[in-house]
């Protein structure tokens, strides 16, 4: 996958997710359906996301940022879901420990 097209898949889900907060934050009018495909969206773009590997830190750590985005708003969360989320926290770990400084 090329580098710009793993961005806008990346930017993609986090789109979609701001958008189910957005309209849950408006309850009053927004429909069962709406919510359901909403969610139901979300889920896809985190199934076809997550094997996935950013080109650089930068695109790694937006990967795995909207990958945890996409986990703690879906509905459709099971076992392997859970594996998956504690997949994307080391993943994530690893980023964070690479790119802060050395204390030596």
């Amino acid at each position: 996958m090329t580098t710009s097209c793993l961005q806008e898949k990346i930017d993609k889900l986090q789109n979609t997710v701001h958008a189910l907060l957005h309209k849950s934050n408006y309850m009053a009018g927004v429909y069962v359906d709406d919510l359901a495909r909403l969610n139901n969206e979300i889920h896809e773009q985190i199934n076809d996301l997550y094997p996935c590997h950013g080109k650089t830190a930068e695109q790694e750590a937006a990967l795995c940022l909207s990958l945890l985005m996409g986990y703690s708003v879906s509905m459709y969360a099971n076992s392997e879901d859970e594996a998956k989320k504690k997949t994307v926290l080391r993943r994530s770990q690893m980023i964070l420990k690479n790119q802060l400084p050395s204390p030596l």
